[in-house]
This record gives C-alpha cells, structure tokens and sequence, in this order.
C-alpha cells in the first residue's frame, strides 16, 4: 500500500485530502507542517509528500528543499497542494524540484491522478535502484 505524507496546518483541509487518498486506498500520514514531517520521515515508510505552501514553522518550500538535499528522500515525489495561485509560487515550487503543484480547491480526480502517477514512477526508481545495488553487491 502506498503511504502519503499529507501536510497540512488547516484541519478542514487535511480532513477532507486525507478522506478523498483513503478513499482511493492509500495510507495517509497527516502531519501540521514541515518540522513534524521531517520527524515522520525519520521514522516512517512514506511514498509520496502532499504539502501545503503556507504553515508555521516550515512552510512547503522549506520543506521540499530540505527532503531534496537529503539523500534518503531526494527521490521522494513532492505535490503541493496550494490556495496560492500565483505564478511565481509556482515557479518557487518547480525551482526546488516539487513534482506537481495543485491550486485549491483541487478536484479529488487531479490529486488522486497526480498521487497515482508520481507513486508509480517513485516505485519503479526504487525497485530499479534497489536490483542495481543488489546486482553490485553479489
């Protein structure tokens, strides 16, 4: 089952994203901004990050560059899901490599589509990545 790291400060929202992936079989990780969601990467299998831009603490771009500058995520496929429409959040977002960038309100069909396609590129990265360093190995 693919696990998704939702961020999210705003409870109505995260309650519903977290209602439309569940619904769609994904396991969802809710986390209030980017400090929590670093933990949760600490500590659990996540897939795929879906995060809001404006939190406390650590906004969506704080975060987005710090899982990329880490090794052990850099490969982790980042959606944001946004009420900011502006363009050069946009760009900010392409910038630290953010995969996707949804404006609210998003439709369940595009965040369901966009968790879907990113999971499986991830997946087969991984799975390519882990028989190259098991080939290496033996």
């Amino acid at each position: 089952m693919t696990t998704v790291l939702l961020v999210e400060d705003y409870a109505p929202n995260y309650r519903l994203l977290s209602f439309v992936l569940e619904q769609h079989g994904y396991a969802v990780v809710c986390a209030r901004d980017g400090v929590q969601a670093l933990e949760y990467l600490q500590t659990l299998p996540i897939d795929v990050i879906v995060t809001d831009l404006l939190m406390p603490r650590l906004d969506g771009i704080g975060l987005a560059e710090r899982v990329r500058a880490d090794a052990r995520f850099n490969q982790m496929p980042i959606i944001v899901v946004t009420a900011s429409g502006k363009e050069h959040d946009a760009v900010r977002a392409a910038g630290v490599g953010v995969d996707v960038f949804l404006t609210k309100p998003v439709e369940s069909e595009d965040l369901v589509r966009a968790v879907a396609q990113v999971a499986a590129r991830y997946q087969a990265q991984s799975s390519s990545l882990h028989r190259w360093r098991h080939s290496r190995v033996a």
